[in-house]
């Protein structure tokens, strides 16, 4: 089975090319980033299932570094699926800085977002990831 390469820049398959032929990205030159910071890189990625799979990564390791650009991507964002990612990541995560916004967003946020606020306060009340 062969593995499927993706420039970390513009997400375009590249194959085994050290360039990514669509942005021109050396590929190499990233490597030395780490994973948590390439994941947070990929917050902000067009492409609305890529900064959903980063949240909930960043969720599932405990990124304390992701909390807040996981708090602005959750206040900032008009995609409801990429601000429920971002709530459920800032649960998982359990920081107290994610507070105001997981209460103004139980209140006042669609209502998948809603839920996924309220689940994730409750997880913070009971110190629980």
């Amino acid at each position: 089975m062969a593995i499927t390469h993706f420039c970390p820049c513009c997400w375009s398959e590249i194959g085994a090319e050290p360039v990514c032929v669509v942005c021109g990205t050396d590929v190499r030159d990233l490597s030395p980033e780490s994973y948590e910071q390439k994941l947070l890189q990929a917050l902000y990625h067009p492409e609305p299932t890529v900064p959903v799979r980063a949240a909930i990564i960043l969720g599932e390791l405990g990124s304390k570094t992701a909390v807040e650009p996981l708090i602005q991507l959750a206040a900032f964002t008009s995609d409801l699926y990429i601000q429920e990612a971002a709530v459920v990541a800032l649960g998982r995560i359990g920081d107290a800085r994610a507070l105001p916004l997981l209460n103004q967003l139980n209140r006042e946020g669609a209502l998948r977002v809603r839920i996924a606020a309220d689940r994730a306060l409750k997880a913070l009340t009971r110190g629980k990831r």
